[in-house]
């Protein structure tokens, strides 16, 4: 960050909250003494003069005011830290091993296991050094001693690396072997024997894993890789010794005293690490690294941990893994009673500087709207802070990007984290996503996407339907069918992608008893995920095929719940099948238009188009029609109801949406290859047997044309008349 420029964010310790409860607001200043907080309702985004006045309302609350700023540190890198034991303090003759793989060395050091206190004045490390040589850091009140094994460890690649102190003798031993091992297999090992090594000073009982301490007792030197079985002797072994080790599978018991025997492979879903030594050193997972990963002795034989949990007992960590950034609260409100349920925003301000931490307020339970609005937290935790390579989003779009300035922090405030879709710095897959921490593109101003297009989406539904009550997905995955209970109308956000199985069965009830879905968004339904089953706003998500060919179906299942991750057309639930429509292209340069089709002057569509005249719709719009980003269309092989309408398809869009062709790839493999036929969205209507409906727009960029020529646009008008009908309790009939 520029040095003379003031900076706000923040965030909050959950997403939705109803009247009469509390939620708490983390935030960091910078080049500011104070900050200024009010609470506003947002039914609209700050997209310039295209777009009505953006004017949140301004919400009464005695938490509003002005409050002490300070800049509280980001500190990214996933570890695992072990409550403080005497055992740990004074280690005497002492064995630290583990198998491990690194994967990145970002400069720093990466450290395995470490008992270093600050400063270096006491305790022992095993680490990597910035060339990946193995080293051991041992404790000195005066400076820390360095011994290091001259070799570098291969990266993506499991080895065996061991440290021995023996006081007695005053000797220090440090030994590499690349796996799978042979026993006393030393021509293979590299190692480094050193006598007279200086005593060891005693340390302060603390212990992390994957992590060090800096100088101020804060970690840092996090490990990029699997680490898997880490355990600490209470005996100084040989070199003939450990080659026996190396040789052992990790699952295999040792015929030494125990300190600590670490099980990574318990509790996956935890952040728990258990001891299995008798002296109970269980650790605590920071800043959630990546369970439920093949270790070592991984064969092939299954890919889901559950079936054989010791093939998965390794966990990655990453120096830019970040689940929250641990700040203290600043705030705390309590949501008046007589709010009404919406989207609703913590702003604060101080000079120049403005931020947005949005969340959702739910209705009181005696609310009688039977209108809900589904805001797709999932899907804004999976594109939280989205960074993805912008050269590949211009390749494939033939344009050149917008950068905001949004974008543009994003960049500089790397420690923050970013999406499911930018991957990690050793090359790996992000699959945890956290709403946890400061998310840059959650603000109402900025690039036209995802939070943006729904708050536009929800300036429409206030105007039509006041009462309307707003819950998360996360409410959803959590309550069920229960959390629709008293609504027959869901509206669904402009994007939502992602889908816990949870989720999906709670539509699959709301149809089954003559619910009504609005489908207002594209590039739905299709992507498998888990929440977690404690913490707040936190999905993890794998992907089953492609990537950089480090992951692929051996590490699907989710560690949250062990379900099958990946799309939900290869699992048998395509979105086909849910609301008629499924994703089949996308493209950022410009958005198109929809013309209607004979099927519009069906007497079941009727409704749709009542007050229409006009065979075009949504040729306007902020984004230049109401077609586009992302779009859907009919299959009826894919599970397209075979009674569905398609009462419009959009047309004229151009050469970037190129069809996009099945599994890992993601278009066709010939640039200017001509499609079976034009690429478009449909907008299709059905009937449902209980005596509900569906009706789809098929495209991401619908909602942002509503707010055109103040609402009064036939984007809007077919949104209402489909609302109102909707809203109607009388029941539709399936055809004959």
């Amino acid at each position: 960050m520029p040095d003379d420029r003031s900076l706000i964010i923040g965030y909050a310790d959950r997403d939705s909250v109803r009247p009469g409860e509390d939620i708490g607001f983390a935030v960091s200043c910078m080049k500011l003494d104070s900050f200024e907080c009010e609470f506003v309702r947002l039914l609209g985004c700050d997209a310039g003069p295209e777009m009505p006045p953006f004017c949140p309302a301004v919400m009464a609350a005695p938490e509003a005011g002005r409050y002490p700023g300070r800049e509280q540190p980001i500190r990214a890198g996933s570890y695992i830290e072990v409550k403080q034991s005497q055992r740990l303090a004074n280690l005497g003759p002492v064995t630290i091993f583990a198998n491990i793989m690194p994967t990145y060395i970002n400069g720093q050091p990466s450290c395995v296991v470490s008992t270093l206190t600050a400063g270096g004045r006491g305790g022992l490390t095993l680490r990597l050094e910035t060339d990946g040589c193995l080293a051991a850091i041992l404790g000195n009140p005066v400076e820390p001693r360095i011994y290091r094994v001259e070799r570098p460890l291969p990266l993506w690649r499991w080895s065996f690396v061991a440290v021995v102190y023996d006081p007695e003798h005053h000797q220090l031993l440090l030994v590499m072997y690349p796996l799978p091992s042979g026993t006393h297999d030393h021509a293979a090992a590299s190692w480094l024997a050193v006598d007279k090594v200086e005593s060891l000073a005693r340390g302060d009982g603390s212990l992390l894993i994957a992590a060090e301490r800096d100088d101020h007792g804060f970690p840092c030197h996090h490990f990029n890789g699997k680490i898997e079985r880490p355990r600490i002797l209470a005996t100084a072994l040989s070199l003939d010794q450990l080659g026996d080790l190396a040789a052992r599978k990790p699952t295999e018991s040792v015929d030494w005293p125990l300190l600590a025997d670490w099980d990574l492979a318990n509790e996956q879903a935890s952040d728990v690490v258990r001891d299995r030594s008798a002296f109970d050193h269980h650790g605590v997972c920071i800043n959630k690294p990546t369970r439920a990963v093949q270790g070592s002795n991984w064969d092939g034989s299954t890919m889901d941990w559950r079936q054989a949990p010791d093939q998965y007992a390794a966990i990655h960590f990453h120096h830019d893994d970040i689940e929250n950034p641990g700040w203290q609260e600043d705030l705390r409100l309590t949501v008046p009673n007589d709010w009404p349920s919406g989207c609703y925003a913590a702003r604060l301000r101080g000079a120049e500087a403005e931020f947005y931490i949005p969340f959702y307020v739910r209705r009181i339970a005696q609310a009688s709207s039977n209108v809900a609005f589904l805001a797709p937290t999932a899907t804004y935790a999976a594109y939280v802070n989205y960074g993805v390579q912008r050269q590949a989003i211009e390749y494939y779009s033939g344009c050149l990007s917008c950068y905001t300035p949004l974008d543009l922090m994003v960049l500089e405030l790397p420690g923050i984290g970013k999406s499911l879709y930018d991957p990690h710095d050793d090359g790996s897959e992000r699959r945890i996503g956290s709403l946890r921490r400061p998310v840059l593109n959650m603000q109402p101003g900025g690039r036209l996407w995802n939070f943006q297009i729904d708050l536009c989406l929800l300036g429409w539904l206030a105007r039509e339907a006041p009462d309307h009550q707003v819950l998360t997905d996360e409410d959803l995955d959590k309550e069920g069918l229960a959390a629709l209970d008293g609504c027959s109308v869901l509206v669904t956000g402009s994007h939502p992608e992602y889908w816990s199985l949870p989720m999906l069965q709670a539509v699959d009830g709301f149809l089954a008893r003559a619910g009504r879905l609005m489908y207002l968004g594209g590039n739905g339904f299709c992507a498998a995920i888990d929440f977690h089953p404690q913490r707040h706003g936190l999905i993890e998500f794998r992907r089953r095929f492609g990537g950089n060919g480090r992951y692929g179906a051996g590490e699907a299942h989710s560690s949250f719940s062990g379900r099958l991750c990946g799309s939900w057309q290869t699992l048998g639930r395509p979105e086909q099948s849910l609301v008629g429509v499924g994703y089949v292209t996308e493209a950022f340069d410009s958005c198109s238009y929809y013309r209607r089709l004979t099927e519009s002057d069906d007497p079941r569509a009727s409704f749709i188009f009542k007050g229409i005249t006009e065979r075009v719709i949504g040729d306007f719009g902020i984004l230049g029609g109401a077609a586009g980003l992302e779009i859907d269309t009919v299959d009826e092989e894919l599970g397209t109801p075979g009674h569905a309408l398609v009462v419009a398809s959009s047309e004229q869009h151009g050469s970037s949406y190129t069809r996009v062709s099945p599994g890992a790839a993601l278009f066709t493999s010939l640039w200017n290859e001509a499609p079976r036929e034009p690429v478009h969205a449909d907008m299709t209507f059905f009937e449902t047997p209980a005596g509900g409906a569906v009706f789809s727009v098929g495209s991401i960029a619908w909602a942002s044309s509503l707010p055109h020529a103040g609402y009064a646009n036939n984007v809007a008008r077919i949104s209402e008349n489909v609302l109102r009908r909707f809203q109607d309790p009388t029941p539709f009939q399936m055809p004959g």
